[in-house]
């Protein structure tokens, strides 16, 4: 039987350019959860910063993420705009989930450079795990044959 997966999530306000119009963290929670229970993923919590903006890394709630002491296997976010809209902003965050072997991953698809870029960034992970599995079923075969 599958291991169920777990996770932290992450909301902030995130306020939509060129408007008044605010994406609240309400709004993200409930799109989290929804995920969460689509995908048969534990939601271990949800940390919170009141908007988005700045440094990332300078946010509470993001710290609390980076040093959550619970055993999590991703970062559930509703869009990566909760976390930056500017992918040198997002680097020092990624790089720090990287070291523990969590990815970011977005319950809404959206088609900006950001968004793309971080899934692409996963996307290769995927990718190379993928071969590295295809190689050693390879082996494999090629031992049990010999």
């Amino acid at each position: 039987m599958k291991k169920m997966k777990r996770a932290v999530g992450y909301v902030c306000e995130i306020p939509v350019a060129g408007s008044d119009l605010v994406i609240s963290k309400e709004d993200q929670r409930l799109r989290i959860l929804k995920y969460a229970e689509k995908e048969n993923i534990e939601l271990v919590c949800i940390y919170e910063d009141d908007c988005a903006g700045g440094n990332c890394l300078n946010r509470p709630g993001v710290n609390k993420v980076l040093c959550c002491d619970e055993a999590y296997d991703l970062v559930l976010v509703e869009r990566v705009w909760a976390m930056s809209r500017k992918m040198k902003d997002l680097e020092p965050v990624l790089d720090k989930l990287d070291l523990r072997k969590v990815p970011l991953v977005c319950t809404s698809y959206l088609w900006d450079c950001v968004s793309q870029q971080v899934r692409h960034r996963y996307s290769e992970d995927l990718a190379e795990k993928m071969r590295e599995e295809a190689k050693d079923r390879a082996e494999a075969r090629q031992e049990k044959a010999a």
